[in-house]
């Protein structure tokens, strides 16, 4: 749906004039009380660091609600006149994550063996958006000093924590955003988010959409009223074009290659569906939570899990509507427990072998590892 039909309709269901002009707007907080409570903190703790730099890192694998929370992030940050650098473990594999990278100009980098060896971290200050430094998917191998999350986490005690169970992270951010005190001068007011500034509508779209996926368009469990006001600001200012290249995403061809497999490779049980793809390139391993939501539209599926051998990793992607399934439970039941997580309906899992590397197996070796794979999680997927 193009953005600008998109911001018609929130204006319909907001019963508010969505093409109100930028000059009327009201540029108020979402607010939030956790960002309330802790935004004189934030701002305090960044004057007081003004000569070192910033790192905000998304965690592994980045999605568009952790992709949005960064970039947003480095505004704010931007903002109060400190250094930026935006940085991610794992990869950007999903394709409309890439989507978002490319389209948006999103400044994140990799972050190496060597990006540790060439920081001093007494002249660093780490910002961890979309998770806290304690959860299994964040690889960067430091404390954070100020995270921003809404899964239902805990922090280190001295970490500034900007927590609270939404939908999306990058509400908060927006919210934060929002809450930054306007720089006045004689002739003008400068704001945080300013229609104006360079890369705002790009900044404002990633939100967006952000949050969309993060609330699964508004249906998923933790969707708050806050996700609701906060895509409505930001629905103003977001690229048509660029919203709807990203929304709209190309797949590549080997999405419907692993599809067929995954229909072919199927097992039933009422309704509950399992999906293995056997052996996969680690640049194709992004089809994994793609077929896990496309096989979720099944009629009469409540529960799917869709899963892979990617180098010397079992990669897992788990998806539900039944409210018996606990997904971050049933992950951690399969795959072990510190190897599996999620949310309300989401979860997903990484099995390390250690010890070899599939790739490096003959064909016979590789056959007996998957009949091996697949017989157990059958069995303790379908709980036989």
């Amino acid at each position: 749906m193009p953005a600008r039909f998109l911001r018609k309709w929130v204006g319909i269901f907001f019963g508010a004039n969505m093409e109100d002009e930028v000059k009327d707007l009201q540029f108020a907080p979402i607010g939030n009380k956790r960002v309330k409570q802790k935004k004189d903190v934030f701002c305090k703790f960044v004057a007081e660091n003004q000569d070192k730099e910033f790192y905000v890192c998304a965690h592994d694998n980045p999605d568009p609600d952790a992709l949005s929370s960064a970039f947003g992030m480095a505004r704010i940050l931007q903002f109060l006149g400190v250094e930026v650098s935006l940085y991610y473990c794992g990869e950007i594999s999903h394709p409309q994550n890439k989507a978002m990278q490319n389209v948006l100009g999103i400044p994140i980098r990799k972050w190496t063996a060597s990006t540790k060896d060439e920081i001093n971290t007494a002249d660093v200050i780490f910002v961890f958006v979309d998770c806290c430094g304690r959860q299994k998917n964040m690889s960067i191998p430091f404390e954070p000093h100020i995270a921003v999350d809404h899964h239902k986490a805990v922090a280190a005690k001295n970490v500034i924590f900007i927590h609270e169970e939404v939908g999306a992270c990058a509400t908060l951010i927006t919210d934060l955003m929002l809450s930054i005190p306007d720089e006045k001068t004689e002739t003008s007011v400068l704001r945080c988010f300013d229609p104006n500034a360079d890369d705002i509508r790009e900044i404002a779209t990633a939100l967006a959409i952000g949050i969309k996926t993060d609330t699964i368009d508004f249906t998923s469990e933790t969707t708050s009223e806050d996700d609701f006001k906060a895509y409505k600001f930001l629905s103003r200012f977001v690229s048509d074009d660029k919203f709807s290249k990203i929304v709209n995403y190309k797949l590549p061809e080997y999405v419907y290659e692993s599809e067929e497999i995954a229909w072919k490779n199927k097992t039933l049980n009422g309704p509950n569906l399992l999906a293995g793809l056997g052996f996969l390139d680690v640049g194709k391993s992004d089809c994994i939570p793609y077929l896990a939501d496309h096989l979720m539209r099944l009629e009469g599926i409540q529960t799917v899990l869709v899963y892979a051998i990617v180098g010397n990793t079992i990669k897992a992607s788990l998806r539900t509507i039944s409210a018996s399934v606990d997904a971050s439970a049933l992950c951690s039941y399969i795959f072990g427990e510190g190897n599996g997580g999620g949310k309300h309906g989401i979860a997903g899992a990484n099995v390390h072998f250690n010890v070899f590397d599939a790739d490096e197996m003959d064909d016979d070796d590789k056959t007996k590892l998957w009949e091996l794979t697949k017989k157990t999680i059958e069995r303790k997927f379908f709980r036989e």
